[in-house]
């Protein structure tokens, strides 16, 4: 069907955008992500003004939009959506040569055909299929072309592409704003003073947004310094001299009357005189500053102009750039080259600006190119502009804003402030860099109260060569990795994959359809199943092995999907998704940025950390997962029925010497006190100490008893009375979780409970 037409006043351009997509049902899942505002949501401008036509929601027929003659129409619905296929085409009349399509991607520029329409090949159809998937934003149908008679120009149509996984305004909006939040490198404050941004000592690495408003801004900014040069601001300075009379050109009234007193007094021949010469200099910090703009921007340019063509070269033929784009790239190069050696700046050495300049603020070319300078500083933040960049990978920012949102969560759920290096250590986050391949990896380091440690990692790399953690067969990069590290040394490590994907309800499988209609469940977005099976083969694939891997062991306690998906919370927790991370340890969570209530984003997410950072022991992140068939997870700090427990009494003045040393010790001997040993007594694992009304559960270290005689007991502040002793060490004086010493009844009376005795854990309340 016919969702676009746009006409031009003469009638020689017009533009005609077809689909086959069901765009009641784009339009139902946008409008529901949106709300009311989606009928007002879009605007559209053209460079040429001429008539268009729109399919609205409530009307198949294309419908007539504003008043003939516009070049912009504002508050209206959407007809091009990410997740929809459009067939566009171009019509163009009373044209001397063959039009193109103008891009900044080669792969763009060559899926549109140019078909000569008549024998005179006076009249041109540009066609291209063209898709947006998981690109929405602002996108610019540039085209060029030369009319009959007159000279060759270029015109373009603009529109947004929007899409009903985000709300492409407040939500990318939010998500920018949560990451400069964070970091300061990736969006500049617009700054309102001339104290110009590199004093602070960072910039902005992200070269496909700067060039994109470098592409807005270069020719009012070259015709700003032409005009500098032209007319340049020039400072007077004054100097001194003491010369004789003949030396001296101009005369000034105080001088005369000098000339004439000495004259008269016949002292000409040896005085000198005072006077003073104005010179017109260059050389200000204004102009240094001008030329210190040529400088940066010129040698940037030239580095992302020759990274750009390094990698189109190697790139395959879809992701060329266009020779076009490159030679206007590089004709920018050259002419700032040429502005930045012409007679006025040739000479001088560029400068950044370090206090106030009313030139700058109010002089005619200065005040221009200083606020160039800044936009250029401004960073990511303009988004909303009309550029030539075509869409912005918002797939990008909404991974790196899962990471960002996840490093908050993790820091609250521990009551850790990043402001507190003894609670969180982080390097300066690298940044995205859109025309390079990024391999840096990010850590944050969280220390927990009771020993235990959290690293939160985004893009770390498993290979064959990455240590005690690898894989044996090819690298993998999830894109976060939470590890929690026990105070016993166990490390357990959590994989999360943002996505920025989504299945709708509306392009559900058999299986899917049927649970649902079971469940009677509506709402509630499914995360793509490819997305689902690389949690399965990264656990599959991630191991840990020492010794150069003499043995190997799954390293991976569970996989999870972040995406962009909506519905209640009760509606997610019948998803099967969401109800296989309790069986399998593989799921989704649905993490949606929502800029009217931030602490909503992501809930079940966060209930998801509290729980496994908040469990006190290793085994308990591990006793759900599933073994291999036939197995089960037992914990050795677990008590077990039959575990052997040394009942044992101690007296007010040893309970130092026992903490001090660590050490119980019984009668070796067969005498008075001697206990009785038992089948296993070497692998005791607990011992309840108890005088009178007191008694504490603790843990022995379980490497059996050492033979201690009489002196060395004595050397720990001990008072034996015999000769020699078994000592059974303590591991620690913690109490057993989970166990009542008083409840369990001692099976001695009188007299003999002070001899001490074995039992099992089964005799207390487990």
């Amino acid at each position: 069907m016919d969702v676009f037409s746009f006409i031009s006043v003469d009638g020689n351009i017009a533009i005609n955008v077809g689909t086959a997509a069901d765009m009641a049902n784009c339009w139902h899942r946008f409008r529901s992500r949106v709300g009311e505002k989606a009928i007002t949501y879009c605007d559209y401008r053209s460079t040429i003004p001429g008539t268009l036509s729109l399919t609205l929601p409530t009307a198949n027929p294309l419908s007539l939009i504003g008043e003939p003659n516009s070049t912009e129409w504002k508050y209206l619905p959407p007809v091009f959506y990410e997740t929809a296929t459009y067939n566009i085409g171009i019509h163009l009349k009373d044209v001397a040569s063959q039009p193109q399509v103008l891009h900044k991607l080669k792969e763009v520029t060559e899926l549109f055909t140019a078909l000569p329409i008549n024998k005179e090949k006076t009249e041109w159809l540009l066609s291209a299929p063209l898709s947006f998937v998981n690109e929405p934003g602002i996108f610019e149908l540039k085209f060029k072309y030369q009319p009959i008679g007159k000279s060759e120009r270029t015109d373009a149509f603009s529109f947004r592409v929007v899409s009903p996984k985000l709300d492409t305004k407040d939500d990318y909006n939010h998500i920018l704003a949560e990451i400069n939040a964070q970091y300061n490198e990736i969006i500049y404050q617009y700054l309102t003073l001339t104290m110009q941004t590199l004093q602070r000592g960072g910039r902005s690495d992200n070269d496909v947004v700067w060039l994109s408003i470098f592409r807005e801004i270069v020719a009012d900014y070259v015709r700003a310094v032409t005009y500098i040069v032209n007319r340049p601001h020039l400072r007077q300075t004054r100097t001194v001299y003491h010369d004789r009379a003949d030396r001296i050109k101009r005369w000034s009234p105080r001088m005369e009357e000098e000339y004439a007193e000495r004259e008269s007094e016949q002292t000409l021949d040896r005085s000198y005189f005072r006077h003073e010469e104005i010179i017109h200099t260059h050389n200000t910090r204004e102009n240094r500053f001008v030329k210190f703009t040529l400088d940066r921007i010129g040698k940037r340019l030239g580095t992302i102009v020759e990274t750009i063509t390094t990698k189109s070269a190697k790139a395959k033929e879809s992701e060329k750039v266009a020779d076009s784009e490159l030679a206007e790239l590089n004709g920018y190069v050259a002419a700032l080259r040429r502005l930045s050696h012409s007679s006025l700046l040739r000479n001088l050495r560029g400068e950044p600006l370090r206090s106030e300049s009313m030139v700058l603020q109010k002089r005619t070319g200065y005040a221009q190119v200083y606020r160039y300078w800044l936009l250029l500083q401004k960073g990511i933040e303009l988004f909303e502009g009309t550029n030539a960049i075509g869409v912005r990978p918002i797939w990008e920012l909404y991974e790196l804003w899962c990471f960002l949102k996840m490093r908050q969560i993790v820091a609250d759920i521990l009551g850790l402030h990043f402001d507190n290096p003894n609670e969180i250590t982080e390097e300066p986050m690298p940044m995205v860099k859109p025309f390079e391949d990024n391999n840096k990896e990010h850590t944050v380091y969280y220390t927990c109260k009771g020993g235990s440690e959290v690293r939160l990692h985004y893009q770390h790399t498993y290979s064959r060569r990455t240590g005690e953690v690898h894989t044996a067969t090819t690298e993998n990069r999830p894109d976060i990795v939470l590890t929690i590290i026990k105070p016993d040394g166990l490390e357990l490590t959590y994989l999360f994959d943002a996505k920025y994907r989504l299945i709708d309800d509306n392009r559900l499988n058999q299986e899917d359809r049927e649970e649902l209609a079971a469940a009677n469940l509506i709402g509630a977005d499914i995360p793509p199943a490819d997305a689902i099976n690389q949690m399965h083969r990264y656990r599959d694939a991630i191991y840990y092995g020492s010794d150069r891997y003499s043995h190997t062991a799954k390293e991976i306690i569970g996989g999870y999907i972040l995406f962009p998906g909506r519905g209640d919370n009760e509606s997610i927790r019948q998803r099967f998704y969401y109800k296989s991370i309790e069986t399998v340890n593989i799921g989704a969570f649905p993490l949606l940025p929502d800029a009217e209530d931030p602490t909503n984003e992501g809930s079940l997410l966060f209930e998801f950390l509290t729980n496994i950072l908040n469990k006190p022991a290793a085994f308990d992140h591990i006793k759900d997962a599933i073994p291999q068939k036939g197995l089960v997870y037992h914990s050795e700090s677990a008590p077990s029925g039959d575990d052997l427990v040394l009942v044992g009494y101690y007296k007010t003045e040893q309970l130092e010497a026992i903490v001090n040393n660590r050490l119980y010790y019984v009668p070796a001997a067969l005498g008075k006190g001697s206990i009785n040993l038992v089948s296993g007594f070497e692998k005791t694992k607990y011992l309840l100490l108890h005088h009178d009304k007191d008694r504490v559960l603790i843990r022995l270290k379980g490497d059996g008893p050492k033979f201690f005689p009489k002196p060395s007991l004595e050397a720990m502040g001990f008072s034996p009375s015999g000769d020699y002793y078994l000592g059974f060490e303590i591991k620690d004086f913690t109490p057993v979780p989970g166990i009542d010493p008083n409840a369990y009844k001692l099976e001695r009376k009188g007299q003999q409970r002070y001899t001490p005795y074995f039992t099992t854990i089964d005799k207390f309340s487990l």
